[in-house]
């Protein structure tokens, strides 16, 4: 039996401490501070938008996705530090994971540093709500939801 399990892991809102914020010169360096972030890392992929970074990890069984989750955050957490990047540890950090049962998921656990990282049912992906069943069905209540509040 083949499994194949993926992680999406946010990392929201670093800055650049050096630039004030809300500056017209905060876009530029942001840029190119980060320009090289997917560098840092060796086996996953990272995803930029705007000041938002996701790390799409994949594995065959939660250990695997655990260890290489794991390693890529240390790399990341080295990358962060060498370019003198802070991480707002406490806002918003979370994962999800698709393709692995409730038992699985519960032997996942991430942290950065002394924080432990919370694992949701779902996270919201460019304006997307993706949950870790695939289904779609959090994202259609959210915009069903949404056009009831706007009659």
């Amino acid at each position: 039996m083949y499994v194949f399990l993926a992680l999406i892991l946010t990392l929201i809102k670093y800055h650049v401490e050096l630039i004030p914020q809300g500056s017209v010169l905060g876009p530029l360096p942001f840029l190119l501070y980060v320009n090289d972030i997917g560098h840092s890392i060796s086996c996953s992929t990272v995803k930029l938008f705007a000041d938002d970074t996701d790390l799409f990890i994949y594995g065959k069984s939660a250990e695997d996705l655990q260890a290489a989750a794991m390693h890529e955050i240390t790399l990341l957490s080295e990358w962060f530090i060498a370019n003198k990047l802070s991480l707002s540890i406490n806002k918003s950090n979370c994962y999800t994971v698709f393709g692995a049962s409730s038992e699985e998921k519960s032997r996942i656990n991430l942290n950065i540093g002394n924080t432990v990282l919370q694992q949701v049912e779902f996270s919201k992906y460019l304006g997307v709500y993706i949950d870790s069943d695939l289904s779609w069905q959090h994202h259609v209540d959210f915009i069903y939801n949404k056009k009831l509040i706007r009659r």
